[in-house]
Order: C-alpha cells, then sequence, then structure tokens
C-alpha cells in the first residue's frame, strides 16, 4: 500500500511541475521594458512620487479643519517655544 501511495505522489508532483515550468520560464525571461522598474522611475523623478494630475477636481476631498480642539504641538525643551525652565535627565 504505501508504494502505491508515494507512486500516486510522484506522478502528481511531476504533472504539476510539467504544468507549470513552461509558464515559469516564461515569466522569468521575459525583459522588462525600459522605465517600468519603479526603482528606475523613482531616481528619474529625483526620489519624488507625484500623482496624476487629471484628477477629477469633485473627487479631491480637503483634509479638516483642525481647530481648537486638535491636538497641541507642544516644542521640546531647549528648541524656541518650549519651556526654558525643564532640565532633561
Amino acid at each position: 500500500m504505501p508504494s502505491t501511495f508515494r507512486i500516486t505522489a510522484a506522478a502528481c508532483v511531476l504533472l504539476l511541475a510539467s504544468a507549470a515550468g513552461p509558464a515559469w520560464a516564461q515569466a522569468r525571461q521575459a525583459p522588462a521594458s525600459p522605465g517600468s522598474n519603479p526603482s528606475d522611475k523613482l531616481n528619474q523623478s529625483g526620489g519624488v512620487i507625484a500623482p496624476n494630475q487629471d484628477i477629477d477636481p469633485k473627487m479631491q476631498v480637503r483634509p479638516p479643519d483642525p481647530g481648537p480642539t486638535s491636538t497641541p504641538v507642544i516644542p521640546p525643551p531647549g528648541s524656541p517655544g518650549g519651556n526654558p525652565n525643564v532640565i532633561p535627565k
């Protein structure tokens, strides 16, 4: 009984390998067109990723106004606007 299982398992492995082999070889050998690499595009743009400029203005959403209820920004001690009396440990 174990030998029948081994033969069946080996046949399944061979069948799967033969079916996936050509597709894997084509994908591996497909030449990349120039500029399709994201790293190349990032190098050409100077490290800045800009969104498309043809976005529908009706789809743009402005961020909410923070107003007085937002979390305040507390400058660290020793910086301009920070508490000069605080001594760091």
